[in-house]
């Protein structure tokens, strides 16, 4: 084998591991992400979409129309929830796109966190 030959199989190589090892990192980073966002909702608490209606911060309690809570099997609907933190309404105000989690303590409807769409 000539030198020419040699050097146009180790370039050709080189070229091919290099775009083969290009693709295999955009699939990874492709799927890395999408992972993360439903791992990290899945480990985390999952979030239901939601408008408020209204808030009654010295009570602390808010009115939602929400979407179906998966996690409380509860279907679309308008309710006032208790607010864990009566600080989780702060910046908050009538007709703002919320995403939330809800939870059923004792039988008493709970939002744990809440933040603006």
């Amino acid at each position: 084998m000539n030198y020419k030959t040699l050097t146009l199989t180790l370039l050709i190589g080189l070229a091919t591991h290099t775009s083969l090892q290009a693709a295999e990192m955009m699939n990874h980073q492709g799927h890395d992400m999408s992972q993360t966002g439903e791992m990290s909702e899945q480990a985390g608490m999952m979030m239901t979409k939601g408008v408020i209606t209204r808030i009654d911060a010295a009570n602390g309690k808010v009115g939602i129309k929400h979407e179906a809570i998966d996690n409380l099997k509860m279907p679309p609907m308008t309710m006032v929830f208790r607010v864990a933190d009566p600080a989780l309404l702060k910046d908050l105000k009538v007709g703002d796109a919320v995403r939330f989690h809800a939870e059923n303590p004792g039988g008493k409807l709970t939002i744990t966190q809440i933040h603006p769409q």
